[in-house]
C-alpha cells in the first residue's frame, strides 16, 4: 500500500491511499472497528471508539478497509507548554488565545478526525435519513470525544459538519474520496483573512502551525478559505459559515479596501508575468521581479502564504547567477515550506540544495548568456586585486592557496 500527499497552497491537503483492487469486505475489519450497519446506496456506518479517541466513519466499505488497516490514525498532540488557553473573545465568542511567545514554525496543534462523511451521502442523502445517520455516527463515539463534538458550532450534528468540517481526500483521485473532515479542537480556530497560524492536512493529521511570532495575549486565527482574493470574494464566500467577516482587513474603509484588492491584482499580474516570461525565455524576465513578488507579499501581510512568492525569487535569483541572494531566499522558502506545507512538500528537496550550494543547483545560471559570464568573471578578479593589501607576493600566494581548495572542494563533491 503506497501513500501520497497532493499538496496546494490553501491550506487544504489530500490525504491519498492506494488500497489494492480487491480489498476485504467492511465487514472483515479488524477489532476493535464495527460495522457496517445503516447502509444506504453503498455508503455505511463504521466505527472504532480507539482509534485516536474514538473516530466514527460514513464512507464505502473499500473506504473504510483503507483507514482500519492504515497505521495514519493519530494521536492528539500539542506543543508543551500549554501555549494557548481557551476564552470569550469580543464579537466572535469563544477562541484560543495564545499563552505565552509562540514563534514562528512551532507546531500548535495535531488533531485526527473523529468523523469522516463522504461528500455524497452529504449531499444527497433524504434530510431526515441523513439526520439520523449522522446522529448514529456521533453517539458511537465514547465520552469525552462526543461531548467535544457536540460543543461545536451549529443547532444540529448536521449543522455542525456544515460549519466546521474540512474537506479530506481519501484512496487517491477515485470516485467517493472527497470526504467531510471534522476536527473539534481545531473549530475552535476563529477566521482571520490575514491569520497568524497556517494548517494543512496530510495523513489524517490535522497540523496547524504558527506563521509569525505570536505575541502573548493575541489571539490565533487560520483563514477558512484562501486569502488572496479581493474583499467582496472573501465575504461573499465566508458568508457561507453563517458570519460576516469583521477582521482588520475586511473592516477597511472604502478607499482603503480599493487600494487593498489592487495590491491583490498586482501580486496575481506580476505572477502571471514571471511564469509568462519564464515560458518564452523573454529577456524583460529579471531576478527583481521575484524580489518585487516577495516584497508585495509582505505588505499584504500575507505571512500563511509566502512559500511560492519565496521559492519563485530563490530561482530567479539562482537563474541570473546572484549566489547570495538564491541562497537567502531558499532559506526563507524552506522555512515557509515547512510550515506551509510539510516535509512532504515538492519543492522542499530541490530549495534545500539550492540554500546549499546555488551553484550545483540545475537553475544556476541558466539566463546568464557566454558574455555576461566572462564579465561577471573579470569583474570578480578585479575585485580580488583590488582586495589584495599584501603586495604582489602574498596576493599571489593566496590566489594559489585559493584555487587548490576550490579545487579540493569541488573533488570532494564529485
Amino acid at each position: 500500500m503506497s501513500r501520497a500527499l497532493l499538496e496546494t497552497s490553501t491550506g487544504i491537503f489530500r490525504f491519498q491511499l492506494r488500497v489494492p483492487e480487491s480489498p476485504q469486505r467492511g465487514h472483515d475489519l479488524p477489532d476493535p472497528w464495527e460495522g457496517p450497519e445503516q447502509c444506504h446506496a453503498g455508503f455505511c456506518l463504521f466505527s472504532n471508539p480507539e482509534a485516536g479517541g474514538g473516530l466514527s466513519l460514513i464512507t464505502t466499505p473499500r473506504i473504510a478497509h483503507l483507514i482500519a488497516t492504515s497505521k495514519e490514525i493519530p494521536e492528539s498532540t500539542g506543543i508543551e507548554p500549554e501555549a494557548f488557553y481557551e476564552a470569550e473573545v469580543p464579537s466572535k465568542g469563544s477562541g484560543l488565545i495564545a499563552n505565552r511567545t509562540i514563534r514562528k514554525g512551532e507546531v500548535i496543534m495535531q488533531r485526527g478526525p473523529v468523523l469522516l462523511i463522504q461528500s455524497v451521502p452529504h449531499i444527497d442523502l433524504e434530510p431526515g435519513r441523513r439526520l439520523e445517520l449522522y446522529q448514529a455516527a456521533v453517539d458511537r463515539l465514547p465520552e469525552p470525544m462526543r461531548s467535544r463534538f457536540l460543543r461545536q458550532t451549529g443547532d444540529t450534528v448536521y449543522d455542525k459538519v456544515e460549519k466546521n468540517s474540512f474537506r479530506v481526500f481519501l484512496d487517491g483521485d477515485r470516485k467517493h474520496s472527497i470526504h467531510l473532515g471534522l476536527f473539534p479542537d481545531v473549530s475552535k480556530f476563529n477566521h482571520d483573512c490575514r491569520p497568524n497560524v497556517h494548517y494543512r492536512i496530510s495523513d489524517l493529521t490535522h497540523t496547524t502551525v504558527a506563521v509569525r511570532d505570536i505575541p502573548a495575549g493575541e489571539e490565533l486565527t487560520i483563514s477558512y478559505i484562501y486569502g488572496l482574493k479581493p474583499r467582496a470574494e472573501r465575504l461573499e464566500q465566508l458568508s457561507e459559515w453563517g458570519f460576516m467577516c469583521t477582521c482588520p482587513q475586511c473592516a477597511l474603509s472604502e478607499p482603503e479596501a480599493g487600494a487593498s484588492d489592487n495590491r491583490i491584482r498586482q501580486i496575481k499580474m506580476l505572477e502571471d508575468e514571471i511564469e509568462e516570461l519564464v515560458a518564452k525565455g523573454a529577456p524583460l524576465l529579471r531576478p527583481e521581479l521575484g524580489a518585487r513578488l516577495v516584497e508585495l507579499y509582505r505588505e499584504k501581510r500575507l505571512d500563511a502564504y509566502m512559500a511560492p512568492a519565496l521559492t519563485r525569487a530563490a530561482l530567479l535569483y539562482s537563474m541570473f547567477g546572484h549566489e547570495e541572494r538564491a541562497r537567502e531566499y531558499a532559506r526563507e522558502a524552506v522555512g515557509a515550506l515547512e510550515r506551509e506545507v510539510g516535509p512532504r512538500a515538492g519543492d522542499l528537496g530541490p530549495m534545500r540544495a539550492l540554500a546549499r550550494d546555488p551553484k550545483s543547483h540545475w537553475s544556476w545560471a541558466v539566463k546568464v548568456t557566454s558574455g555576461d559570464k566572462k564579465a561577471a568573471a573579470a569583474a570578480a578578479a578585479a575585485g580580488r586585486r583590488r582586495n589584495g593589501t599584501l603586495g604582489a607576493r602574498s596576493g599571489g600566494e593566496r590566489a594559489r592557496l585559493g584555487k587548490g581548495k576550490r579545487e579540493k572542494e569541488k573533488g570532494v563533491r564529485g
